[in-house]
């Protein structure tokens, strides 16, 4: 009897580590959109981004998150650098290297070199793969030659990191780059192999450009607000719906967190670090249920101030209905503020 007692408990543990069930509960945080760029670089300007508090902000944070006694992770969900540059990705990785606990990096649409045109002057930048090659093992999650991976975070508990940076044409007709993002062939092929070795355990994934659309002018195409989502985002959700993936973390959107659940799999969107309004996140996971808690940048009232402004003089990052009025204002505010997801608790399909 007692053997089949010892058998019988083996057999549960086996069970709940097959079955994702390993770990009982996990606490980590998610920032995003550090976009740091030291502030002797020309061009460097507070604006919308504020490009010369880039590191002040991110180290901020990062002090702020050494406090959390206990904190297990951290996600950064891209665009560290301003535009790839030597030494920003210098900078960003000392920032981050400053963290008590692993951290794990995605590669943004600011994190490989531009394709050079006559508009514009070209400052020195690096290949996505060189920008990698600087956050190999614990200082940020690479693999060698790889621009994406997978790690067991904690037992039966799996991130998936995927790279949606594609090169960063500039268009004409948009007056801008290009910042969309896909996943190629090559990593869709390397997804569905991770995701299919890992069933059975949670899967989270962390890309920079979302899934989902977020605003109505993702969906018109306003201000070719479509390149904030994946180009294929239709093919990657329903391999990620077919594997069982949980919760799906992104960047990119500049938008205070918030969660939308499409076929089972919970979307979430984070804010940058250095645009208004300036926040992070911190989540606790168990296998059943997801909660999380906004939390805004450390930083002295004249620089909350600055931001501010510089907010509400911008127009590109307007949607339609958010003209510079008292009532465009208002919406403007009340959409990338978003008072009303600053926690949340969402029970995991």
């Amino acid at each position: 009897m007692k053997r089949l007692n010892l058998l019988l408990i083996a057999m549960l543990v086996l069970a709940a580590t097959s079955s994702g069930w390993a770990f009982d509960q996990v606490k980590f945080a998610v920032i995003s959109d550090p976009h740091i760029s030291l502030p002797q670089q020309k061009g460097v300007t507070d604006g919308f981004k504020m490009g010369l508090q880039t590191r002040t902000l991110t180290e901020a944070t990062v002090a702020e998150l050494n406090r959390i006694p206990d904190l297990q992770f951290v996600l950064v969900a891209g665009d560290l650098t301003q535009d790839a540059e030597p030494w920003n990705v210098d900078e960003v990785r000392r920032l981050l290297d400053q963290l008590n606990v692993p951290y794990f990096v995605t590669l943004g649409n600011h994190d490989l070199s531009r394709v050079p045109h006559e508009q514009k002057d070209q400052p020195v930048t690096l290949s996505k793969y060189t920008v990698a090659g600087a956050f190999l093992g614990r200082s940020g999650g690479m693999e060698p030659g790889m621009t994406y991976y997978a790690h067991e975070v904690a037992p039966g508990l799996v991130l998936v990191n995927l790279d949606s940076s594609r090169p960063q044409v500039y268009s004409p007709e948009a007056k801008l780059n290009d910042f969309g993002g896909a996943i190629d062939p090559a990593q869709l092929r390397w997804l569905e192999k991770t995701l299919r070795a890992h069933q059975g355990k949670t899967i989270m994934v962390m890309v920079h450009h979302s899934l989902v659309a977020w605003s109505p002018g993702e969906k018109t195409g306003h201000n070719h607000w479509n390149w904030f989502q994946l180009d294929n985002a239709r093919e990657v959700q329903a391999l990620l719906k077919k594997y069982g993936v949980k919760v799906v973390f992104n960047g990119h959107r500049h938008i205070s967190t918030r969660a939308q659940i499409v076929d089972g799999i919970v979307n979430l969107i984070h804010p940058s670090l250095v645009t208004y309004p300036m926040r992070y996140t911190i989540y606790e996971m168990t296998p059943r249920e997801l909660s999380y808690v906004v939390k805004d940048v450390p930083a002295s009232p004249e620089i909350w101030e600055q931001a501010k402004k510089h907010f509400l003089a911008t127009t590109w990052w307007r949607d339609a209905d958010q003209p510079n009025t008292p009532e465009g204002n208002r919406r403007y505010l009340e959409f990338y503020e978003s008072p009303s997801t600053l926690t949340a608790r969402i029970a995991l399909p």
